[in-house]
């Protein structure tokens, strides 16, 4: 979003990024020069949740192995970065 349309109404830009968690960059002149973004990362999941949350998810079925092939064939083409703080 330009800058110039952000200033236009801040306090509902603000109120949006806060109650929808988006986040918008700012731009001038078609260059991202800031991020407005929530504070604290919302979701309906807390971390007690997570098992119960991943065991109603629906099995893969026939497409199990396919997907696996696939997950590790993106990880070789895209190895992790090393950790720059070891």
């Amino acid at each position: 979003m330009n800058v110039t349309e952000a200033q236009r109404d801040f306090a509902k830009l603000v109120d949006k990024v806060h109650s929808e968690g988006v986040t918008i960059d700012l731009e001038r002149n078609d260059k991202v020069i800031a991020r407005l973004t929530p504070a604290e990362p919302q979701s309906p999941l807390v971390l007690g949740e997570l098992h119960a949350f991943l065991r109603r998810l629906p099995p893969l079925g026939d497409d199990a192995d396919a997907f696996a092939r696939d997950v590790r064939a993106i990880r070789a083409a895209f190895p992790a970065e090393a950790n720059p703080w070891d």
